[in-house]
């Protein structure tokens, strides 16, 4: 037992006032000294993170606290018995609220534009805008700290990359180091925790080194006077074992499913577990027994971006361009420009522009042509970053060894060339590629939306692209100039339009339904599982021929069409309506769904108001065209 413990324990024991306050004082006085070594201990964590400014008067902003110091005699004793809590769920960024509604105390109840307006009248007062600098700097050394420091170590998980720092994630990790290996913890956590991708590492070790006892989540429906849109969850664990087994149950709307959660819980083998989420480990937000047999069916099938497979796979482009990074390369005006930048509301399912219906925007952005400016060309900002990329492949492929650009330029001069230049890139943009919309949610009429655009066109982050080319370097291509011989299509002939059906049909959007928050994670995304139908499947000619004709309209596909095998591209309303209709129906077969999990997806499918295609009739005709089908053979 140290000492401070032993005075707290005599503190605990005095049989008088007297005694007591003597081993308190005593107690407070051990505890003030062992502080000094604590903090210096801390200073030195904050050094090797590189932080070398922070001094023992800046280290003192932070408010440092020290378990050991603040409940000694829990940590002789090994930690904590029981954990309940519920950690603040903001991230660790600079928070306007919080600063200037300590000068401005109704600031956190105005809206926006008065927020914006009264910030801006607060920061005239010098202390209160030197205030707001010193605020935004501490969080983000704190940021910076969390990130590198060796304190925390499931912050930053190698799939996905760090993100925002979340305050309940490191809450949890610092409960597991704080609890006993026999406690009992229970949590009430926000949902991104369980689904969130940076939560990757957190998930892993509840999965791996503490014993599950139950997860359940709820859409705030009422429960909290907060945003109705916010999710959250209870966990509860014990600080030792394994998981085989997760049982729990999500999206509930009241909390009613508390009263008896033995009877209520779902039981997740941990293999489903893995190969619902091989790599992020996300949970998936299931609902009912049935469901959960519903994904373990569709699960059977690879994820889409595994490219061990044989045959096509999705490669995701998070950001071919950066709507705010890259905005000197975008002019407003279509005058001025020579092709369009994409954003996520130029386009829908099979829809690659507003033709064909007005509620569909016109492109913001435009850019202009390499020949024209080079410094003002979109098209020339991807060709220099895909350089790089290009450079790496060429690096790892020949067993690089010292600096990537001298080996690669070395390696090139010796097969009788010039150095790696921009015009060695092969951009996606030089033939039509599939995209999808960044932006989604759980509550939306689909929530994944993909179509096939023209080359020539480029895209924004909130248009992620799936790249049509994949780069295989062989010596043989070294001495060419340029390289565009290392490029080798993915989609081989119709597997870029079975793609687009696959990924645009219901079975698909109801599995990203389970694995989405608020946004499409792009490391979650690529888990997700897909069918690789390719020609001579039996249903590959029956979805990429339907989508073809969907996506396939306008001058920008005339040559297309043509390879395709002349085909006719469909643009009457409820011709395409039935079409889409066969393709969905097309794969559930493909996904290997009975008639019963058909009725459950389509039934439990979520409504929207005014919808563009999910309407009550729609969806009946994809159920009658899913009975046709299973009594007929597919047709062309």
């Amino acid at each position: 037992m140290t000492p401070s413990s032993e005075a707290i324990k005599k503190h605990r024991e005095a049989d008088t006032s007297k005694e007591a306050t003597k081993w308190r004082n005593n107690a407070e006085e051990l505890i003030e000294k062992y502080r000094e070594d604590f903090d210096s201990e801390l200073q030195s964590e904050f050094h090797s993170a590189g932080l070398d400014k922070i001094g023992k008067d800046e280290l003192s902003d932070f408010s440092p606290f020290h378990w050991p110091l603040e409940f000694p005699y829990v940590w002789d004793d090994g930690g904590f018995d029981i954990i309940i809590g519920n950690p603040p769920w903001e991230v660790l960024t600079s928070d306007r609220d919080e600063y200037f509604t300590k000068h401005d105390p109704e600031f956190r109840t105005r809206s926006k534009s008065e927020k914006d307006s009264k910030q801006e009248e607060l920061l005239e007062d010098e202390s209160i805008a030197q205030g707001w600098e010193e605020h935004q700097e501490q969080r983000n050394t704190l940021s910076t700290f969390i990130t590198k420091s060796s304190l925390y170590q499931l912050q930053s998980p190698d799939i996905g990359g760090q993100g925002k720092h979340d305050l309940s994630a490191l809450f949890l990790e610092r409960v597991f180091k704080i609890s006993k290996d026999e406690s009992y913890v229970s949590q009430i956590l926000p949902n991104k925790i369980f689904v969130g991708t940076n939560s990757r590492d957190l998930r892993e070790q509840l999965l791996t080194k503490t014993a599950l006892s139950n997860i359940i989540t709820f859409e705030n429906k009422g429960i909290f006077d907060i945003d109705d849109r916010h999710k959250f969850g209870i966990i509860t664990f014990k600080n030792s074992g394994n998981t085989d087994v997760l049982h729990g149950k999500f999206l509930q709307r009241n909390t009613d499913v508390l009263r008896d959660i033995d009877q209520n819980a779902l039981n997740i083998p941990l293999d489903v577990l893995k190969k619902y989420s091989p790599r992020v480990r996300i949970f998936p937000q299931v609902q009912s027994q049935e469901e959960l047999e519903l994904i373990k069916n569709i699960i059977k099938h690879p994820s889409m971006s595994d490219s061990s497979e044989d045959g096509w796979y999705i490669d995701i482009y998070k950001e071919e361009l950066n709507r705010t990074r890259d905005s000197d390369r975008f002019v407003e005006s279509e005058e001025e420009g020579d092709y369009p930048v994409y954003g996520g509301g130029n386009f829908w399912q099979y829809e690659y522009d507003n033709s064909l219906r007005d509620d569909l925007s016109d492109p913001s952005f435009w850019s202009v042509e390499e020949d024209v400016n080079p410094e003002l060309s979109a098209k020339h900002r991807i060709r220099k970053k895909d350089r790089k990329r290009l450079k790496t492949t060429i690096y790892n492929r020949f067993d690089g060894t010292g600096s990537q650009v001298s080996f690669v330029d070395d390696l090139l001069e010796e097969h009788g060339r010039g150095p790696l230049s921009v015009d060695d890139v092969l951009l996606d943009c030089a033939k039509p590629r599939l995209i999808f919309r960044e932006i989604s949610n759980t509550t939306n009429e689909r929530s994944f939306i993909s179509t096939v655009i023209p080359e020539g066109i480029v895209c924004h982050h909130k248009a992620p692209v799936i790249r049509p080319h994949e780069m295989n370097p062989e010596e043989e291509n070294l001495p060419e100039e340029p390289l565009h011989s290392v490029y080798e299509p993915i989609f081989e002939g119709k597997e870029l339009f079975v793609a687009l059906g696959l990924l645009n049909s219901i079975p698909f959007d109801y599995l990203v339904r389970t694995k989405l928050d608020t946004s499409m994670s792009m490391n979650v995304i690529e888990e997700a599982q897909l069918p690789r139908l390719t020609d001579g499947d039996e249903w590959f000619h029956f979805i990429a021929d339907r989508a073809a004709q969907l996506n396939c309209y306008g001058e920008g596909f005339e040559e297309i069409r043509g390879q395709l095998g002349d085909i006719e591209p469909v643009t009457e309303s409820q011709t395409r309506r039935e079409l889409q209709a066969e393709i969905d129906a097309g794969a559930f077969k493909a996904y290997g769904l009975t008639e019963r999990e058909v009725r459950f997806v389509l039934d439990d499918f979520h409504r929207v108001k005014d919808p563009r295609i999910m309407t009550e009739d729609y969806i009946e005709m994809v159920f009658e065209k899913f009975e046709q089908l299973e009594e007929e053979d597919p047709k062309p």
